[in-house]
């Protein structure tokens, strides 16, 4: 980090947790920390995110106050809430289903041809989890190979469901 921080960077991530850890183990917060202090030192122009196993905008807050951090990343949290960073985070279980729905169009609309519709069903556990029939449903938007098909998969899930 003191080498980095010698040309002045605008801004520097710090993963909190090694790339052979990967999400094994829970990130460590104190090495963000760790980072602030040597930039405060070294370069207090720039700026320190911090990343890893942020869950929330709440975590995320208590995280960077924690560390010291100006900002947080957020990934996987990200994963089935598109709506984070919306104000209104209450959504019910079918707005929720509609969401990853249009989720799906949007990426069949802007990546056809370009990416492989399997990448987006890697989505799906995150959306659809936490309700009973869950499993269920999540196994047949496997075998979906379009949007059109996930529409219909939901849409017969919801009818049943109401």
């Amino acid at each position: 980090l003191p080498a980095i921080l010698e040309t002045k960077p605008a801004l520097v991530t710090i993963h909190a947790r090694t790339r052979k850890e990967m999400s094994l183990v829970p990130a460590d917060w104190n090495q963000v920390k760790k980072a602030v202090e040597i930039r405060n030192q070294l370069s207090p122009e720039t700026l320190i995110f911090g990343n890893g196993d942020a869950t929330s905008i709440t975590d995320a807050k208590q995280k960077a106050e924690m560390s010291g951090a100006d900002g947080v990343m957020l990934g996987r949290a990200i994963f089935g809430t598109p709506w984070l960073f919306s104000p209104v985070v209450n959504f019910g279980l079918h707005k929720r289903l509609d969401i990853m729905v249009e989720h799906t169009k949007l990426f069949e609309e802007k990546l056809a041809g370009i990416k492989n519709f399997a990448i987006m069903k890697k989505h799906y556990k995150a959306y659809v989890n936490g309700f009973d029939g869950a499993k269920e449903l999540r196994e047949h938007l496997m075998t979906a190979e379009n949007a059109s098909e996930v529409e219909k998969i939901v849409e017969s899930w919801k009818k049943a469901n109401t």
